[in-house]
């Protein structure tokens, strides 16, 4: 003797496939971009400014790598969360696909084609900001 099912076909396909695609996307980790500027200045400094501060219009350094590590504590290597070059401007955009990376302190480390460093701790930009690196300009 077979029992038939009570459930329309429709409410039969309806909840296994809400299911996976639930599940599917669950696996997915959204990406935040890490967006900023390298320029040089007198010193080394690494900060967020709001989108409209007039340092983000001026000549940048190209070809500077960005690296963006999780702080683990003074003189210690955290995880890198995302890496980038600066483009001919400076700009660089770096995905960040770790999701919980927006929560913690970070360090930026930008290191130019002729070997400059700049390096500081920030929390990642809210919305309508972005990193200024400035390295140190040569003498």
């Amino acid at each position: 003797m077979t029992t038939k099912s009570k459930m329309s076909f429709p409410a039969r396909f309806a909840l296994p496939l809400l299911a996976s695609l639930t599940l599917a996307g669950w696996g997915c980790e959204s990406t935040s971009t890490f967006s900023g500027r390298v320029i040089g200045g007198p010193a080394n400094v690494v900060t967020v400014l709001e989108d409209n501060d007039p340092r983000f219009k001026t000549d940048g350094i190209g070809g500077t790598s960005v690296v963006v590590r999780r702080f683990a504590g003074e003189g210690q290597s955290g995880p890198i969360v995302g890496t980038g070059v600066s483009e001919p401007t400076g700009e660089f955009k770096i995905p960040i696909t770790n999701k919980d990376a927006e929560r913690y302190e970070m360090v930026v480390t930008a290191t130019t084609a002729d070997k400059r460093i700049s390096r500081g701790r920030i929390f990642f930009p809210a919305t309508g900001k972005q990193v200024l690196v400035i390295v140190r300009d040569v003498k």
